[in-house]
């Protein structure tokens, strides 16, 4: 019996009715509850509807059941993997959304720096919380005392409690770090599920959205014992964590650490760094240069995007580049092939592509005609260039001519700042662009470890059918409301034939 049948059980008995008669008063098959009760078989979403009304349950304890439900119906690893990429989602969404101020000093906690002035030059310390405690203490005294701090770590992806304490705080604060990190994506015997790089990556990616933090990152993933298959220094103590004055040394497990704070191991663990980052690739590549941020010389095929407008290079041709980059930009000529070349795989390579974009997103494009590029390289689209686009965007959708889809953005906030993109090539690429201070920032967090790129196709493949995506009928209803709202004001406002408003929408306006 699931938990979904056991929870079930539970409210009929609640209930104090009969199988029989809740399905006489619910006007639902008497067989069927009897088979959802012992958990035969699961209910259909009309089923489930009809009885959780007959079984009039609080709005609390029907989410309940509706959890169960969706555990019941995908497993229990591919339930928590889609919550944790939702919490992924809204993390950055949230953070590149709201900028957080510098509004408190960094404090060391009392007695540190005593204890630290101290400190013998080796230490030892048994025990996952008392080597937290040391980790904690020996961050402190960097980001205290030095004027340029600095932290490299080469740790596991499993210890998420360091780079939540430097979160914390850093978060607000007017001091600034310069980290740099070559993060193990090490898999234990066993370890099959990608929950816990999962819950890694979010806290990896907020810690480098934030504004007083210079973050270099590169990973490794190794899949064996044998010797070479990682950079590891040691086999006792494989992983460590550096500062300008001291390194602490940790155990595979975590229990036990080493502090020294001898100048001589401080100068051998920095060169052991430099030589991870020489032989592993970035892991989080924050650029201006959209060759790099976006890959655009090489030869691709899309399966999945998740972005903040519809696939833009569907409606994007040659003309049209030529007529909106901007020829004084210094480089216009070979981004211009650039550009056009990639636009042309999504045209041409990608027709099968699954496309989700946000309609919030849609209405601000309405509103400014502003792509997520950096403005200086191009020119905004004008309000008949934006009614065409919507009117192909419309259509498409209309036809059936693309797997489009739009999320309900009251369930699943995604902001302009996103973008996912996964390739048939196993390759996961989560691009970033925000503003900080008027510039444009570009991240690119390029996954490759094929747990979380698991992960996540499953995630993207399951939205069309999920709580989080509009029916079509509900998105063509409201871009047609989009149409509605901006066509007759941009008309006017450019003073174009009234023949084109007439050809705007080929197809017929549901409910009009």
């Amino acid at each position: 019996m699931s938990l979904l049948s056991q929870k079930i059980t539970e409210y009929i008995s609640e209930s104090g009715e009969s199988v029989q008669s809740l399905a006489e008063m619910g006007n639902i098959n008497r067989t069927t509850l009897q088979r959802v009760k012992s958990g035969e078989r699961l209910p259909t979403r009309a089923f489930f509807k009809k009885l959780t009304r007959v079984l009039r349950l609080s709005p609390a304890e029907e989410a309940e059941l509706e959890t169960l439900l969706a555990i019941a119906q995908v497993g229990e690893g591919t339930y928590a993997n889609r919550q944790k990429i939702i919490e992924l989602i809204e993390t950055v969404s949230e953070l590149t959304e709201y900028k957080i101020p510098f509004s408190k000093e960094l404090r060391q906690r009392e007695g540190a720096q005593k204890n630290s002035e101290s400190l013998p030059i080796m230490q030892i310390v048994a025990g996952e919380k008392q080597v937290l405690s040391l980790i904690q203490h020996c961050l402190d005294g960097e980001l205290f005392t030095s004027p340029t701090p600095t932290v490299k770590l080469a740790i596991p992806y499993g210890f998420q409690a360091v780079y939540d304490y430097l979160f914390l705080q850093l978060m607000g604060n007017k001091k600034t770090l310069n980290l740099q990190d070559v993060l193990s994506l090490r898999r234990e015997v066993g370890d099959t599920g990608a929950d816990p790089m999962l819950g890694a990556l979010k806290h990896l990616i907020a810690l480098t959205l934030l504004d007083n933090v210079n973050y270099q990152s590169h990973c490794w993933v190794q899949q064996s014992e044998k010797a070479g298959s990682g950079p590891e220094i040691s086999a006792l103590f494989p992983y460590f964590i550096l500062t300008s004055s001291a390194v602490i040394t940790l155990s595979r497990d975590l229990s036990q650490a080493v502090h020294y704070q001898d100048p001589a191991f401080v100068r051998l663990y920095s060169d052991s760094f430099a030589q991870m980052l020489e032989s592993t690739q970035p892991f989080i590549l924050e650029s201006n240069d959209l060759f790099k941020v976006f890959d655009l010389d090489r030869n691709f095929k899309v399966e999945v995007i998740v972005e903040p407008l519809p696939c833009f290079a569907y409606y994007t041709d040659r003309e049209l580049l030529e007529a909106k980059l901007n020829k004084d930009f210094p480089y216009y000529e070979p981004l211009l092939e650039a550009v056009d070349r990639y636009y042309n795989y999504f045209r041409q390579v990608s027709r099968g592509m699954l496309n989700v974009f946000s309609l919030k997103n849609l209405r601000q494009f309405m509103e400014d005609g502003s792509l997520v590029y950096p403005e200086e390289i191009y020119h905004l689209l004008t309000p008949i260039e934006r009614l065409t686009t919507l009117k192909q965007i419309r259509d498409d959708l209309f036809h059936d001519r693309r797997s489009l889809f739009a999320l309900d953005d009251d369930k699943l906030f995604l902001n302009s700042a996103m973008e996912f993109i996964y390739e048939s090539t196993d390759c996961l690429r989560l691009i970033l662009h925000y503003k900080i201070k008027g510039r444009v920032v570009y991240k690119t967090i390029e996954l490759r470890e094929p747990g979380i790129i698991a992960a996540f196709k499953e995630f993207f493949i399951s939205l069309p059918t999920s709580e989080y995506v509009l029916p079509t009928e509900t998105t063509l209803a409201e871009i047609d409301a989009l149409l509605q709202e901006y066509q007759p004001a941009f008309m006017s406002a450019t003073g174009t034939d009234p023949n084109f408003t007439k050809n705007l929408v080929e197809s017929p306006p549901l409910g009009l």
